[in-house]
């Protein structure tokens, strides 16, 4: 099986998704407000002692908000809008990734290539190379208010990516996630509120090229249609191509799971037999039930070890068979 080594990520079998990415050459870099987590980039804020950072302030009738929440809103709310994030892994064979992020195994796999973060189409505006962090995972999510404010309370942008953009809690830790994170105003179609303290829900596509494309691995239920679309597009590059297929875990623990193996399509698949390939339904128990097949001549369908007692749907099944390979 093949060693992997670069960066990947799960995509599903929508057909924005699949159009996007194929045939209008754009990525999506997903907003905070967008993540499918809802407590990531709500750390606990954490003051100092002598604080009551709860406590609210009124002016003749007018309320003031706590020291928490003008934090929470000026310090974190203010600063990440204008980010979007490429959420990456280096675990392809992930049976839970490929359910949760893939559509039920009904999607791909993007392996970048090594050096993608280089291509023209990931920098900047101005050219700048945005470095690929890897995550790290905590048991306590809380940010040390104190700890990211210069001497004039203004907090340091940098500290404050660290500590909100690459921190999850471990409950995600086996996704062994990495990020490019990128300032969403190198798309066009991004435009800046004039008050930074909201929650934005809109999509931002980014020009996104093919040559960035290492290899690509079709889900083990992922449709024929989209298959021969992803193909059609990508004639004109260098990419390999992979099937995935999803085989019973041999330890039978029940805590173990099934397990997701990939196969090389063009070393073990002409185009036709690829386009024949059904979306996997049935888990199998070994590899040769999939990649091996080997088929053994009867001389008449007699000879099937299952015909007798099934006499009349095998006539009828040999019948249907001839007729869709004469069509």
């Amino acid at each position: 099986m093949k060693q992997f080594s670069s960066y990947f990520k799960y995509f599903s079998d929508s057909d924005d998704v699949i159009n996007g990415i194929f045939q209008n050459n754009k990525i999506r870099f997903t907003q905070p407000w967008g993540m499918n987590d809802p407590l990531e980039f709500n750390p606990s804020l954490k003051f100092s002692p002598n604080v009551n950072p709860y406590q609210y302030y009124e002016l003749d009738g007018a309320v003031f908000p706590s020291i928490e929440l003008f934090c929470r809103i000026n310090i974190i709310e203010a600063q990440i809008n204008s980010y979007g994030i490429l959420s990456l892994t280096k675990k392809p064979l992930s049976f839970d990734m490929w359910s949760k992020y893939a559509n039920g195994h009904k999607g791909f796999l993007l392996e970048f290539r090594s050096d993608f973060s280089k291509h023209p189409c990931m920098k900047s505006k101005d050219g700048e190379e945005y470095k690929i962090k890897k995550v790290e995972y905590v048991k306590n999510y809380f940010l040390e208010v104190e700890n990211i404010l210069d001497e004039n309370n203004i907090p340091s942008l940098d500290k404050l990516k660290d500590e909100l953009f690459f921190k999850k809690l471990d409950r995600w830790k086996d996704e062994e996630e990495y990020r490019l994170v990128r300032e969403l105003a190198d798309t066009s179609s991004y435009s800046q509120l004039d008050d930074k303290s909201y929650r934005d829900s809109n999509v931002y596509l980014f020009d996104f090229s093919l040559e960035c494309i290492n290899s690509i691995t079709f889900g083990a239920c992922m449709s024929i249609k989209n298959k021969k679309k992803i193909m059609e597009q990508i004639t004109d590059y260098k990419i390999e191509l992979f099937q995935s297929y999803i085989i019973r875990n041999p330890s039978e623990k029940p805590e173990d799971f099934d397990v997701v193996k990939i196969v090389n399509i063009r070393n073990n698949f002409s185009l036709d037999e690829l386009y024949s390939l059904q979306p996997q339904i049935f888990i199998v128990d070994n590899d040769d039930d999939f990649v091996n097949k080997r088929n053994i001549n009867i001389k008449d369908i007699k000879d099937l070890p299952y015909y007798k007692g099934n006499e009349v749907r095998m006539d009828e099944l040999y019948d249907d068979l001839l007729r869709h390979k004469n069509k």
